[in-house]
């Protein structure tokens, strides 16, 4: 195909992220041959849509000015273009959008002096109207600095209008604030506050870096928390943007101007400064002329007696003033222990709602009141509030008896205790309790092997051992379940006690610390007693097979200890789920820094865990073979090699692979980095891993016995050669010696194909002395292939063996006595034509299998031929001649399905004859032979293509 071409693109300019189409030729035949395109050197495949061979559409990526388009396609390959595309990277600005994120800096984008002082601007005046000419709305420059001339805040830099000036440029030209036409601050609030929540200010302005985040922030410009943002909003709300612009115009026009302000303020108000001194001497001279007068005589003896009358009140005053403050001291000093006269209700009331730590610091600030005042009252009222406390220790200290509890829980109840009562150590009485109503659970959780014992006696019924079963798994779960929760906050509070940090520091003493050394040792003794515990409760559920036998009991007492299948069965369920809870709760104590001897023997357990449930498995595996000749269908499956087989050794395969899987899982599967034992590195685990792969290989070779013993019901042995070709089809109506065949051939696919198959799976899973288990396997499975070869070749003699001699004899038919030989006599017929169906029964099963079942009948025939020949005491000529034409035709015939020495044992046959070589050589003889092979040709045909293999193991 050729390449792609872009012609055309649609813009052929943008920012990164814009959607592009492009079209061509040859731009791919499906999405799946479309598989890269560059636009100025960037990847772009991913944001890309194929539409057809001529269109696509997609993003433009980062690239950075003008570059080709490049689609590239698995048909034709990198293509070309005719036509470029222009990347843009666009800068934010005050009404420009992009779709990119920009890096913003407010000093670096408007250029703003962070060296500068706050500038102050009155917060109670409108400094920013709309207009320049309207002195009502907007406060003149000139009037600021007059106000403020000598001001610390105000320089001829105008720091105010730099941090104004700041406001309203960071408000204006911020890209992620939209900006309306007509809209006014208020209307954007929400943006506004978000954007100047996180912004900071320039360094010297002086105001917070933010008035959200601080909430003292001033529109007072004469305050050093002045904020010029919290200014913008608070009076300029409602004015929009234009406005604003217009007063950052007018603000910058008008700093320069400024600095003469308070000289024309002057100037132009010099008549009424003038009429303000001339007020000011005659105030000065209307005084001089009072003094004279002695116009201040009267006023002061006015003010004397007023000063006498308020003296006089004043006393009346402090007198109640006096008597007041006697009786508000009184108040106070009630006031002061009210909570002394409430605080047995305030304690009920607290227990009632579990406030313990009110409660507790009630009675600690009221037992600093009982021991400094000494009152009756007090006395009671603390007799009473001890009472409570009392009975508050007592519901601590049982609910530190609790289990199982939390460790939060229980650091809360002691600290509680410990500051009700630092002397006591509430902490040690917690771990004491809690190691023994945790062996408690754990004994609990035993199944009783004495009341199991008088039920199995009373009823003898399967239903109560299954029962015992399930219920040793629960108790097993439970026990698990409650170490894995309770043991490692147990074994966190011991480690917290010894290492001083459930009592506050400054309650530590050499006392206690001598109290912790000494304590040491019983903990190892209460850790040990705990998992000694959870040990035997496991070993006496689980383990009652391992445990309880006795010393000296042999090989066969152990293998008849579960000859109970349904026992097995409700094991096989159990055990596994029991191994894999047992032991996630191994790993958990071992995971906590426990002694090693504990590690180790909670490892022996699982150790032992893993064997039993090994051993189960197997049994269980050993009865399922046992029983797969129940699950034999007839039903055949074509092999090239071995012929016609039915799924009985593939579901034997099945069953193996299925149980060495939950083995692996279960048994062989181990943590090494926690402590686990590899299985086969124990010797006892390999040999009775060897051991059961043994038995499991020899029960499936029992299978095949079995099949052939049911066989027995089937009554013809041979069927007509049209039967023969039905019953490959047919499952229903087999006959026995077909079943036969189909059992000979599948065993014979076993030990070929299944049996190294195994042997594989076994090898690959780590299992160990498989060589000698095989060679023990296979010397048994030939034991077991004779039999079954000796059963098929007796099935197909029987009626040989019973016809040969009557055929033989037909007719009244004597040797001595025959007068004219004219061809093969019947006899020879009927033994070609029968194997000749036997041929075609065993060919219709396996080809393998024709020569060897063949020569096993042809040899038993021979021996019977020979047997009956040596009983003729005299040939006559023909006679003579007739044996020799009858034997040689059986040779040359069958001569392909013989063994050698069954050939040679015919040939010898032949010699014994009288006149044999003679009879051979005669030209009569060969001209019948001839005849008779011409005419038996259909049949014979069959034999001469019998494979005879090249080393017979059978």
């Amino acid at each position: 195909m050729p390449t792609p071409l872009v012609t055309g693109i649609s813009p052929r300019e943008g920012c990164p992220g814009i959607k592009i189409t492009i079209r061509g030729e040859n731009l791919g035949l499906d999405e799946k041959d479309f598989i890269g395109l560059k636009i100025c050197g960037d990847d772009c495949r991913p944001t890309a849509t194929w539409v057809s061979p001529t269109k696509i559409i997609a993003y433009a990526g980062h690239g950075q000015g003008k570059g080709d388009v490049v689609v590239i396609t698995k048909s034709g390959g990198v293509g070309s273009c005719s036509v470029g595309f222009y990347g843009r990277v666009e800068q934010a600005g005050q009404f420009q959008e992009v779709a990119v994120w920009i890096e913003e800096d407010a000093v670096a984008l408007f250029g703003l002096n962070t060296s500068k002082a706050p500038a102050l601007l009155p917060g109670s005046i409108d400094t920013l109207s709309g207009s320049t000419t309207d002195s009502i709305s907007a406060t003149p420059t000139e009037e600021l600095y007059e106000m403020f001339p000598t001001s610390n805040y105000c320089s001829d830099d105008l720091f105010s209008w730099a941090a104004l000036e700041f406001a309203l440029k960071r408000l204006l030209m911020n890209p992620r604030i939209s900006m309306p036409v007509g809209a006014t601050i208020e209307a954007i609030r929400p943006a506004f506050e978000l954007e100047f929540d996180t912004l900071s200010l320039p360094g010297g302005l002086g105001a917070t870096p933010s008035f959200f985040a601080v909430p003292s922030s001033s529109t007072d410009i004469t305050q050093t928390n002045f904020n010029p943002y919290y200014y913008l909003l608070t009076y300029k709300s409602n004015a929009n943007f234009a406005e604003l612009r217009k007063n950052l115009e007018h603000l910058k026009r008008t700093q320069v101007d400024n600095k003469g302000a308070s000289t024309t303020l002057v100037k132009n108000n010099i008549a009424s400064f003038m009429e303000a001194v001339d007020i000011m001497k005659d105030i000065r001279r209307f005084s001089a002329d009072d003094r004279k007068k002695n116009v201040y005589t009267p006023v002061i003896k006015l003010i004397e007696e007023i000063s006498r009358i308020a003296h006089s009140m004043y006393d009346t005053d402090l007198a109640r003033k006096d008597y007041s403050d006697t009786i508000r001291n009184a108040l106070n000093v009630i006031q002061r222990y009210k909570f002394i006269f409430h605080l047995p209700q305030t304690i009920e009331r607290s227990v009632k709602r579990e406030e313990y730590e009110k409660v507790i610091n009630d009675f600690v600030r009221a037992r600093a009141a009982f021991e400094t005042v000494d009152s009756k009252v007090f006395q009671n009222i603390q007799r009473e509030v001890e009472q409570q406390i009392q009975n508050l220790r007592t519901l601590f200290r049982q609910r530190l008896t609790e289990f199982p509890s939390s460790i939060d829980d229980q650091k809360l109840f002691i600290r509680y205790l410990h500051s009700l009562d630092s002397k006591a150590d509430p902490a040690w009485d917690c771990i004491i309790h809690q190691k023994a109503a945790l062996i408690d659970v754990l004994r609990s959780c035993v199944v009783d092997r004495l009341q199991q014992q008088q039920q199995q006696q009373q009823q003898q019924t399967h239903d109560v051992k299954l029962h015992h079963h399930d219920q040793a798994t629960a108790m097993v779960d439970q026990a698990c379940d409650v170490l894995t929760t309770a043991f490692p906050d147990l074994w966190y509070l011991i480690q917290l006690y010894l290492k001083k940090k459930l009592y506050p520091l400054s309650e530590r003493s050499e006392e206690l610390d001598r109290t912790y050394t000494h304590k040491q040792p019983e903990f190892d003794a209460l850790t040990e007693e705990i998992i000694q515990t959870f040990i035997s409760v496991v070993r006496l559920n689980l383990l009652t097979r391992s445990t309880t036998g006795e010393p000296d009991m042999s090989t066969s007492q152990i293998n008849d200890i579960y000859t109970n299948a349904e026992e097995i069965y409700q094991r096989v369920k159990t055990l596994p789920h029991c191994v894999q809870n047992c032991r996630l709760c191994v790993l958990h104590l071992v995971s906590l820094d426990i002694q090693a001897h504990f590690k180790k023997d909670l490892q022996q357990l699982m150790f032992d865990l893993r064997l039993e449930c090994f051993k189960v498995i197997m049994d269980h595996a050993c009865l399922e073979v046992s029983r797969l000749n129940t699950q034999e269908t007839w039903e055949l499956e074509c092999d090239e090699v071995l012929g016609s087989h039915t799924k009985l050794p593939n579901l034997f395969h099945d069953m193996i692979v299925t149980k060495a899987n939950i083995i692996y899982e279960n048994v062989l599967s181990v943590n090494v980095t926690k402590g686990e034992r590899k299985f086969f590195e124990d010797k006892e685990a390999t040999k009775q891993a060897a051991i059961a792969v043994y038995r499991l290989l020899d029960d499936f070779s029992s299978v095949f016995q079995i099949l052939i013993k049911d066989c027995s019901s089937t009554s013809n042995s041979i069927e007509p050669l049209s039967a023969s070709t039905t019953m490959i089809t047919s499952s229903e109506h087999l006959s026995k010696t077909l079943r036969l065949i189909i059992i000979l051939n599948n065993f014979a696919y076993t030990r070929r194909f299944i049996l190294p198959r195994l042997k594989k799976i076994f090898l690959n899973y780590g299992f160990r002395g498989m060589d000698r288990v095989y060679d023990e396997i296979e010397n048994s499975y030939k034991r077991v292939d004779e039999q079954l070869l000796d059963t098929v070749q007796n099935e197909y003699l029987r009626p040989f063996l019973h016809r040969l001699e009557s055929r033989m004899y037909a007719g009244r038919f004597d040797w001595a006595t025959h007068q004219r030989v004219t061809t093969v006599k019947d006899y020879v017929k009927h033994i070609i034509l029968d194997l000749a169906r036997v041929h075609a029964e065993v060919y219709s099963i396996s080809s393998q299998l024709v020569y060897t079942v063949l020569s096993r009948i042809l040899s038993t025939l021979v021996k019977e031929l020979a047997k009956l020949y040596s009983n003729i005491n005299q040939f006559s000529k023909a006679g003579g001649m007739q044996a020799c034409l009858d034997l040689i035709a059986l040779q040359e015939c069958l001569g392909r399905c013989m063994e050698t020495g069954t050939s040679s044992q015919l040939k010898e046959i032949i010699t014994q004859i009288p006149d044999a070589a003679e009879h051979i050589k005669s030209k009569a003889l060969t001209d019948m032979l001839n005849v008779f092979l011409k005419q038996m040709q259909p049949y014979s045909i069959a034999f001469r293509n019998v494979i005879q293999p090249q080393s017979n193991t059978n």
